[in-house]
């Protein structure tokens, strides 16, 4: 794997969660989408070799698509993780649980955890081992249409390793800045159409009510 392979803002943001997470156990890293905040747990697995861990996410579309990315850009192949979605970690028997022993838990995208099904399988989970290291991903640790519930309080007490703002991202040159398109149409040939309709109206009282 060629060294520095995160950039300035991840790897300052993966020292701070290192850091955190040998403290406290947990740490949570809340980034805009785009910037690659997702490298930050395949790092971990890259310097945890000898460590078994488990890498939780909504879908394996998105997992696998950050692996994608995380291989094109010259990570190497990650072979002490375990992947499942949140869904199937619901689903798992005791004895399945009972085979995982995993000593890192990633919760990828852990504001969805505030639904009650997925968020049992997690609890089901730390339960069992309860001296996993958590590293917690998400690009917002609210959920706006929850009573507004801030999930990086819920799940790791505030431990917020880096707090990376859509803003703060863009005037650091970690994201583009957004490009607004504004488009101008006639609708003259459309209101001619409408005027066509309601001359041939035959009812008086609908071609008077349309003219309005």
């Amino acid at each position: 794997m060629r060294k520095n392979i995160l950039f300035e803002h991840n790897q300052k943001a993966y020292k701070a969660a290192v850091s955190m997470i040998e403290q406290t156990g947990k740490a949570a890293v809340i980034h805009p989408t785009g910037t690659g905040k997702s490298f930050l747990g395949f790092q971990l697995c890259a310097d945890q070799k000898d460590q078994r861990i488990c890498w939780l996410s909504p879908s394996e579309y998105i997992y696998r698509t950050q692996m994608e990315k995380w291989l094109l850009a010259g990570g190497e192949e990650i072979k002490n993780l375990c992947f499942m979605t949140y869904a199937k970690l619901m689903r798992l028997k005791e004895q399945e649980l009972n085979d995982l022993k995993p000593s890192y838990l990633i919760l990828d995208e852990f504001h969805r955890l505030g639904a009650v099904q997925w968020g049992s399988g997690v609890e089901r989970l730390r339960e069992k081992y309860p001296n996993l290291k958590i590293l917690g991903l998400s690009a917002t640790n609210i959920r706006y249409l929850d009573n507004q519930r801030d999930m990086a309080w819920e799940l790791f007490g505030g431990n917020i390793a880096s707090n990376l703002t859509l803003g703060e991202s863009i005037a650091q040159g970690i994201l583009p800045a957004p490009k607004y398109v504004l488009s101008v149409y006639s609708c003259q040939k459309e209101l001619r159409r409408y005027e066509a309709r309601i001359s041939q109206a035959r009812n008086k009282a609908v071609r008077e009510k349309a003219e309005q």
